[in-house]
């Protein structure tokens, strides 16, 4: 007999447990908790407020975009971007010597992918990617160089370029 009365109270159990879990509370969606979608994810991830329309690649992998116009205003360009050609993260560059007399700016912007430092595609070239843009003004001797270390992310590998300085 108590065999009986258990799995009568276990099915009695099962069933209000699966009243609750059908109810309207049940169907009604719900956000997801922080901790399933993260506040970093929902401002800077896919989806998120900063990068609404980034969609994910169907492969992996990362390109180390270079470019640059080679004129003042855009001597050398640096970004990196994944197989469908969206930016991904923005490199850091290190100006390591620059000519006297004039002055480096690195700033973010678009620029014409003309070759790759490293990575896995080579699809985006001749693309329009965005990235750090570096230019120079001021006067600079014939023959000046700038010498730049680019730093890309998320591995750390670096690339140093030595770009000569068009006189004026």
């Amino acid at each position: 007999m108590p065999a009986i009365v258990l799995r009568a109270a276990l099915s009695a159990l099962a069933v209000s447990a699966g009243l609750v879990a059908f109810s309207g509370e049940g169907f009604a969606q719900s956000p997801p908790t922080l901790q399933e979608y993260p506040l970093r994810d929902r401002i800077f991830g896919p989806g998120g407020a900063v990068f609404p329309d980034y969609v994910t690649p169907n492969e992996y992998g990362t390109a180390y975009l270079i470019g640059g116009s080679g004129t003042r205003s855009a001597l050398f360009a640096a970004g990196t971007a994944d197989f469908n050609c969206q930016q991904t993260q923005v490199p850091t560059i290190k100006v390591l010597s620059a000519p006297p007399g004039g002055q480096v700016f690195i700033r973010y912007g678009s620029f014409t992918a003309r070759a790759i430092d490293g990575g896995a595609t080579t699809l985006c070239l001749s693309r329009q990617a965005k990235g750090l843009v570096v230019s120079f003004k001021g006067k600079a001797a014939p023959g000046s160089q700038i010498t730049l270390r680019v730093t890309y992310p998320p591995r750390g590998v670096w690339y140093d370029h030595v770009i000569p300085v068009p006189a004026r």
